[in-house]
């Protein structure tokens, strides 16, 4: 029934055009004019409309139900609860339709104590699912709604007793009315109630002592008592259930107070096609039942006898008509009940498929169906239209549902007020093996259909089958790039059927068929090792879940310090079920798969800013029950997933970036491990030569590896020491790491640097180490362990080489001390540094530093001028070469890498310092030529201090020593006379150290060299230089797509390498460790607790342990007598204030200065603080969290820099919104998030300008074509978009695609842009080396516009700097035969003198004079 008028209430005026249509169909039903008489034609015209218009009745011919477009505006329909949840109803109306009914529109009431619930200020609040049990009977206001990207509008209903009866007033109300109210204020013998009705009262009385209601609660009542006044009326009521809504007939009825829900007596007059028609209130009104609600499902309209009164309730009154809708159907709770409880063949469940669905009929709505012999169904004729595209017979298309037919249907439902299931024959739905969530298990493996991306949960909606799925951002692989309506394949994690929405993982760790998932609480045993996924992390605990819904805790405090802070949001790995009390789970982490220093195969799998992802493959272990005869099957493999931090790359620090070029993803390599999924390259070399202690065999007096975790603002620094089986963390102060106590020089650590330790004591008790970290106690003062660790340093950068030459990389065929030829491109703005390119590869740059520039009057080279230099250094990972060009320079440095015999050991060589590099000092010497020298910036490890390179400056001359046999390695001379004769016996030696007093010795007090010490330092063996260094590794055979190439890998004893021999193992007897006793102990004298570790013998140590422990004293009365302090006196005291006094005003000077370097995060905070709008501040402090590894941090810092910055200041927010979109590239896995966040921000396309350039930086591929896509379609009318695609398009190797993007920018472009976008294109090719085309479009543009002097001169500039001298000539003349104005001329003239001074002779230059002299003569004429 489609009406044409607008609803309103009983007495108003019909519009006359509404009358004016041929259709009688009004509302959707078939009306009939029945005229009571026909008026005279002899009277007025307009009593005639007004009898015909107070006349007239319109009746309809059908009984058609509800439908949407029948629907009105702020209609009152009846309707039934279908399903509850604490926030929202479900509501079945009339029409198999369903409403939705919110939290705020219950009662004014109930909305109240929500929000007083919500701010924990009462706690009489129940929830929705409390008051509305599902059946219950209510009646609202419906409101259509439009959904974004919904064409099909959505019924919300009120059920507000202010929005319900806002139409009703007190003087109307009667005894015996039935309405709903809400209780608004609960008392001690009843309840006030919210009526919604104008100037109305009402009050319930608490009879029973059962009877209870809440603030809120809607309920039916029936007026039993009430009193009228002038202004308002006040009533007693009853309550009464939804089964006893029964209104007496009345002769006079108010049809405005029959309410839907309410009895009523139905008295038949009429039999319809689709229902019955009768009367109600003794046949004040006329009313209908459609066939479907009838008492029973199956009865038909014929089955009920003419003038038989039957008991009906309204559904809906239509607000134009006043026609009444009915329900002969009492009994809708009861069935709503029954259709949870009942089972088998009783009832049908959502998805049942139907195989013989018998036709009973063509009935109102759809093909009326027997499901099961015993109940009812409905095939709509919306879903069968839906299975035809295009032009259809309708007749022919029913023909397939004569009476008696059957066919294969599935359920879609149930409806309570019809009492019918709707079914569909849809093939595609009938087909469908994932229908409903019964049709799927935790842990089945599926195929999902990309939807759409949920901004919510940072995850996607999928869709699998029929049903509906999410992928939380958690468990979302990070490595791949999403769109909808890809599919994915995917493993249901959890089913939550009061969500009706399952829960997926496309991770690579779900997928793998030999995943553990834990999907049943019931198969939660103790001891347990399942697959679970962080989910939350907190000071105390991680929150863990596994599948279908299952979570688990594990406390930070049941873990070691290594593995407490390896977890983040998102990590999925394996963990072990601690025990369990009902539903909560305590976990731990299951035994570790590889223990510390095991160097293990691994293939790398992605490159980060923060480190290479890796994997390691090893053969999975065999079951008992595994046929071991079936040797065809193919051996079952275990992926291990780890982290290689960039500071676990090397050990130096310029060549982590080098590192981490030669190990792409898919190479493969070795590494060992140092936590439970943190491996490093580094510690490869150290691992394989040594044995790795535990607990158990460390002993008083052993060095061991450590790693910087943190250095505290009181200066405590917190090591992590190499030996198993022990995770605490051990702690020094910075000041035990100078030489010189006293001394307030800045020591700077970073995260994960390397360190020795000594241990000094060792308590059983407590499980604790007491260490030393102080140069002296680590190491022997012998320089030669100096250049063994310069030496390996070189290994390091000839492995680096040797790999980029495998790769045919351009910058491995340079060589240290080479000359080559250099062209000069120009100086640097900021650095001052000049730039050049070597000639013969471009893709190699130079930089001649600014100190290494000629100073004084020097001219600076003409840009393209070619000059000789020498290289100093290579930086392997930005293909830069560092320069000297001075002829000096050129004439002392060699290519040679081995040094003069008559150089070896050789002290007092004056030399220049060239460059100070993070690890080492070039240096060249003054005479001769000679290689370049390479000091060391620190001697050692633990030399913080940097005392190897103590007084060098760039640009210096000093004095060195040599201190390698071969190489030339070097250090100052002050220090080569300072440590060459401190040569201590071996380190390791176990033995308890004396009293801390007795190492206090000062490093100046060492003895001076002996002839014999320096005959015993020049007997070295000579090795070659060109050996590979192996430092000692092991090599073992790579793993392919998991499998040897040959056959399996085998793990030993768990292991891959376990327990090492060492480098050196040669035996000690028992008389010569006696025999050096004496020269051990004049060592000590000399400096207390150093000995020597690269030289030593762990069998001697075991030895010396068991034969000097009963000699020395213990470890505990040592640490006693180091404890004991002395009491100072008032002198000393006040000596110490005035120290405290001066480090005081020292650190606020240092503060105050400018120029201070920051180390602290303190400073930092008074740097940004100090200037809140400039980015570069902020970034510095997020680069240095950075470095130390706080990515949450600097995340947080980046969003508190937004909020600061001004809005002013647009360049600074984007260049913060930068440094967050790295971020989330680099760490994190909400690129696309923060993006859309810097989108809505920012100015979208400066803001896509700088992510194209992000992209880049980080090879991301894929992103950038999709953002350089998104660019042309939304700002395809920016020129310089067009420019920055084609840039992107020849960076992503899309050369042959430029010149169609070129076409298309044309046509996007205005006229008036087009000159300059061809120009763009041009310059782009040419700087992508495709000189012919940059030139064909500029020649086609000076040829169409011969009076762009701008382009002519670009033209020209261009081929001349592809040395196309005579091509350049040749435009020119071509130029000057054009008539321009003389300002242009001159510019043409001038540039083609230029051109011949340069590249042409005396002739050339003179014939260009003539030519302009003729010109202007000529010019002068024709004015």
């Amino acid at each position: 029934m489609v009406p044409t008028e607008k609803s309103f209430p009983r007495g108003g005026i019909i519009h006359a055009d509404a009358k004016s249509a041929n259709t009688n169909i009004i509302f959707g039903a078939t009306q009939k004019k029945a005229k009571k008489g026909q008026q005279s034609k002899a009277k007025d015209s307009f009593l005639k409309e007004i009898t015909e218009e107070y006349n007239d009745q319109l009746e309809s011919a059908s009984a058609e139900t509800l439908r949407l477009d029948t629907l009105q505006e702020d209609m009152l329909v009846m309707g039934v609860v279908k399903e509850t949840s604490a926030i929202s109803l479900q509501i079945a109306i009339p029409g198999r339709m369903v409403a939705r009914t919110q939290v705020t529109d219950i009662s004014e009431a109930y909305t109240r104590v929500a929000q007083s619930a919500m701010a924990g200020e009462t706690s009489d609040y129940h929830d929705l699912t409390e008051l509305f049990p599902v059946g219950s009977i209510v009646y609202g206001k419906a409101i259509k709604t439009e959904k974004p990207g919904n064409n099909r509008p959505s019924v919300l209903l009120s059920l507000k007793p202010a929005d319900v009866h806002e139409r009703l007033h007190h003087k109307n109300v009667k005894k015996g009315f039935v309405f709903s109210g809400a209780v608004s204020e609960a008392l001690e013998h009843g309840y006030v109630i919210e009526t919604g009705i104008q100037g109305l009262t009402a009050f319930v009385a608490c009879e029973l002592a059962e009877q209870t209601l809440h603030v809120g609660q809607l309920t039916f009542l029936k007026v039993k008592q009430v009193n009228h006044d002038a202004s308002s009326s006040s009533c007693t009521c009853v309550q009464v259930t939804q089964d006893a809504l029964k209104i007496k007939s009345q002769n006079e009825p108010n049809l405005d107070y029959i309410l839907p829900g309410s009895i009523v007596r139905f008295k038949v007059s009429k039999q319809l096609k689709d229902g019955l028609k009768g009367s109600i209130m003794n046949e004040s009104f006329t009313a209908y039942v459609n066939e479907h609600h009838l008492s029973n499902a199956l009865d038909t309209p014929e089955d009920y006898e003419l003038n038989e009164e039957y008991s009906a309730r309204v559904l809906y009154v239509m607000p134009l008509t006043k026609l009444v809708y009915l329900t002969l159907n009492l009994d809708m709770k009861q069935q709503a009940e029954d259709e949870d409880e009942q089972e088998g063949e009783e009832s049908l469940k959502k998805g049942s498929i139907v195989e013989k669905a018998k036709v009973l009929r063509l009935g109102s709505g759809g093909v009326v169906l027997l499901l099961n012999k015993k109940l009812k169904g409905i095939l709509s004729y919306s879903s069968i239209k839906a299975n035809f595209k295009g032009n259809y017979d309708k007749d022919e298309v029913l023909s397939k549902y004569g009476r008696k037919t059957k066919h294969k249907v599935r359920v879609l439902g149930y409806d309570l007020i019809e009492s019918l299931y709707y079914c569909s024959d849809d093939p595609n739905l009938v087909n469908e093996k994932l229908y409903s969530l019964e049709d799927l298990n935790a842990g089945d493996i599926v195929t999902a259909k990309m939807l759409k991306k949920d901004e919510k949960i940072n995850g996607w909606t999928v869709k699998i089958g029929r049903v509906n799925g999410i992928i939380d951002q958690f468990y979302l692989a990070s490595n791949l790039r999403y769109e909808a309506g890809q599919r994915v394949r995917c493993r249901v994690l959890d089913i939550s059927v009061e969500r009706k929405m399952c829960y997926l993982s496309n991770r690579s760790e779900y997928l793998r068929k030999d995943a553990k998932l834990l999907s049943n609480l019931s198969a939660a045993h103790e001891g347990g090792v399942y697959l679970g996924t962080v989910v939350r992390c907190e000071p105390g605990y991680i929150l863990v879940k596994f599948g279908d819904g299952i979570k688990g805790v594990l406390y930070r405090q049941n873990l070691s310090e290594k593995s407490a802070q390896s977890f983040f949001e998102g990590q999925t790995t394996t963990f072990r079920i601690l025990s369990r009390d009902k539903e909560q789970i305590i976990l731990t982490l299951p035994e570790d798969k590889f223990q510390l220093g095991e160097i293990c195969p691994v293939e790398i799998s992605n490159a980060l800013d923060a480190g290479l992802e890796m994997k390691i493959t090893y053969p999975a272990e065999e079951d008992e029950d595994t046929d071991a005869d079936d040797e065809e099957s193919e051996p079952k493999v275990e992926e291990f997933l780890g982290l290689i931090p960039s500071s676990l790359l090397s050990d130096h620090v310029e060549l982590i970036a080098a590192q981490k070029r030669i190990h792409p993803a898919g190479s493969h390599t070795e590494a060992a491990c140092i936590g439970q999924n943190i491996f490093s390259l580094r510690d490869v070399p150290y691992f394989s030569g040594q044995l790795t202690k535990d607990w158990k065999t460390i002993e008083v007096g052993d060095i061991v590896r450590a790693y910087v975790k943190n250095v505290s603002s009181d200066q405590v620094v917190d090591l992590m020491v190499a030996i198993r089986d022990y995770n605490k963390v051990v702690k020094v102060h910075v000041k035990m790491l100078r030489l010189n106590a006293v001394r307030t020089l800045p020591v700077d650590l970073s995260a994960d640097q390397l360190l020795y330790v000594r241990v000094l004591s060792k308590s059983v008790e407590t499980k604790t180490l007491t260490v030393s970290a102080k140069l002296t106690d680590v190491w022997s003062g012998d320089l030669s362990d100096t250049a063994k660790l310069v030496e390996s340093y070189f290994d390091e950068l000839m492995q680096i080489k040797s790999a980029l030459k495998e790769k045919a990389a351009p910058i491995a065929k340079f060589t240290l001390g080479a000359t080559i030829c250099v062209v000069f491109k120009g100086i640097d703005p900021v650095s001052n540094d000049w730039l050049y390119t070597v000639e013969g590869a471009a893709k190699v740059k130079a930089v001649l530093f600014a100190s290494l520039a000629p100073a004084g009057n020097a001219a600076v080279p003409q840009v393209g001028s070619k000059q000789p230099a020498v290289i100093l250094w290579i930086d392997y990972a930005e293909d830069l070469l560092l320069i000297s060009t001075k002829k000096m320079d050129i004439e002392h440095i060699n290519s040679k890498w081995l040094i003069p015999s008559k150089l070896i050991g050789k002290t007092g060589m004056k030399a220049k310092v060239l460059l100070k590099l993070d690890t080492v000092v070039v240096c060249s010497l003054k005479k001769g030529s000679n290689p370049l020298v390479i000091c060391p910036v620190r001697l050692h490890a633990n030399d913080v201090e940097n005392s190897g390179s103590a007084g060098l400056r760039q640009g210096d001359f000093c004095q060195i020593g040599f201190i390698h046999e071969e190489l030339p390695i070097a250090v100052p001379d002050t220090v080569w006379k300072l440590w060459k004769g401190t040569k201590r016996p071996a380190a390791t030696a176990v033995e308890p150290l004396g009293p801390v007093k007795a190492k206090k010795a000062k490093i100046e007090e060492a003895p001076v060299k002996t002839k014999k010490a320096k005959a015993e330092t020049g007997t070295a063996t000579k090795r070659k230089a060109e050996e590979p260094a192996t430092n000692g590794q092991k090599k073992s055979q790579p793993l392919t797509n998991g499998i040897a190439k040959e056959t399996p890998i085998k793990r030993q004893n768990g292991t891959f390498f376990e327990d090492k021999t060492p480098a050196k193992s040669a035996k000690v007897n028992a008389e010569k460790a006696k025999g050096n006793a004496t020269q051990n102990e004049a060592a000590k004298a000399r400096m207390p607790g150093v000995v020597n570790f690269w030289e030593s013998d762990l069998s001697q140590t075991k030895d010396a342990s068991s034969d000097e422990e009963d000699d020395e004293p213990t470890a505990a009365e040592t640490q006693t007598n180091s404890n004991k302090k002395k009491r100072l006196s008032a002198k000393e005291k006040a000596k110490a204030e005035v120290k405290e006094e001066q480090r005081l005003r020292e650190i606020e000077e240092r503060n105050a200065d400018p120029e201070a370097r920051l180390e602290t995060i303190d400073q930092y905070e008074r740097l940004v603080i100090a200037q809140p709008n400039n980015s570069m501040s902020w970034l510095k402090y997020i680069s240095f969290l950075l470095s130390n590894t706080e990515i949450e941090k600097a995340r947080d810092l980046a969003r508190r820099a937004i909020a600061t910055i001004s809005f002013r200041e647009p360049q600074e927010l984007r260049n913060i919104w930068s440094a967050l979109l790295n971020m989330e590239l680099a760490y994190g896995n909400n690129f696309d998030e923060v993006l859309k966040e810097a989108l809505q921000s920012n100015d979208p396309l400066e803001t896509y300008i700088s992510v194209v350039d992000i992209l880049k930086k980080n090879n991301q591929r894929e992103r950038l074509s999709s953002v350089l896509a998104i660019l042309l379609k939304k700002f395809k009318s920016e020129a310089k978009v067009w420019r920055l695609v084609a840039d992107g398009y020849f960076w992503l190797g899309k050369s042959d695609q430029v010149h169609s993007l070129l076409q298309r920018a044309l046509r996007s472009l205005a006229n008036q842009e087009h000159i300059n976008c061809i120009v763009a294109f041009a310059k782009l090719y040419e700087k992508n080396d495709d000189k012919d085309m940059a030139q064909t479009l500029l020649d086609d543009i000076v040829t169409s516009y011969p009076k762009r002097i701008d382009i002519w001169s670009v033209y020209v500039d261009m081929l001349i700097k592809s040395g196309q001298i005579d091509s350049a000539r040749n435009v020119f003349e071509r130029a000057v035969q054009q008539k321009l104005k003389p300002e242009k001329m001159r510019v043409i003239y001038k540039k083609y003198l230029e051109l011949e001074k340069e590249h042409g002779t005396k002739a050339t230059e003179a014939k260009v004079m003539q030519e302009a002299e003729q010109w202007v003569k000529n010019y002068a004429k024709a004015i």
